[in-house]
């Protein structure tokens, strides 16, 4: 079976690519060059807006360290922290600059602390991204499509370890390769970050996390005016994976 591709217009980009834009339910795409292979060799996981869009969101006057945002979070990234893994369901709206309208897709994810990330999209197909530290597994319903290891891609190691810091909030990760900014309010706390590594904010700009009692929204800002908007629901902390789960990642 052929990889996705990604579609025609996009320009720029010379290395190999594994993007599943033509759909809606990939969050990230994940795409392997030498430039980024220093540091992430980029995800997992995201109107029109220009390049500097996330660095609009007023979170970003709010430069923040770790402690600062361990208060922030309070209660939230505590949970996070002390959970083996989350699961919980997800809406997603993918905004491409190539396309006139939004790319939809709703399903449900598993993310593992140090295992990996399951990103199972239900609608508008069944579609099924795993990223461990070894390996990105696409299965289309249920039947495995493309595997690509770790060995031959040897950045999707740190592309997995950046995506589960950043649904765990684990800030101390996110800090080694984010600037960190955060505020808070009435309706619950913004988290805000900006790549240290200029490889990766070649990709990746910004990124935007907001929630209460859990994380309940992240938006992806891309290079090339593209965003992904990702709303959570449903989230429940694991102490532990079953059996069935841990077949999930291989």
């Amino acid at each position: 079976m052929k990889l996705p591709v990604r579609p025609p217009g996009r320009s720029g980009y010379k290395g190999p690519v594994i993007e599943s834009t033509a759909r809606a339910g990939n969050p990230l795409r994940i795409r392997l060059s030498v430039e980024l292979r220093m540091r992430l060799a980029a995800c997992l996981m995201f109107a029109l807006l220009p390049l500097a869009a996330g660095a609009a969101d007023p979170v970003f006057e709010h430069p923040a360290t770790v402690a600062q945002l361990n208060v922030l979070l309070g209660g939230t990234a505590q949970g996070l922290t002390r959970a083996v893994a989350v699961r919980g369901e997800f809406s997603q709206r993918k905004f491409l600059h190539e396309l006139p309208q939004a790319l939809n897709s709703s399903g449900d994810f598993l993310v593992a602390r140090g295992v990996g990330i399951v990103w199972h999209t239900r609608v508008p197909f069944d579609s099924e991204l795993v990223l461990t530290p070894t390996a990105l597994v696409q299965r289309d319903a249920g039947v495995e499509a493309v595997r690509t290891d770790a060995s031959s891609q040897p950045g999707l190691g740190a592309v997995e370890q950046i995506f589960d810091a950043l649904f765990t909030l684990d800030l101390q990760s996110l800090d080694r390769q984010f600037a960190l900014y955060g505020a808070g309010g009435e309706a619950g706390w913004t988290l805000g970050l900006k790549p240290r590594e200029a490889a990766f904010g070649k990709v990746l700009t910004a990124v935007v996390v907001s929630g209460a009692a859990q994380p309940g929204r992240i938006v992806v800002f891309e290079d090339n005016s593209d965003r992904t908007e990702i709303s959570l629901s449903g989230q429940t902390l694991l102490p532990a994976l079953s059996d069935a789960d841990r077949r999930r990642f291989k």
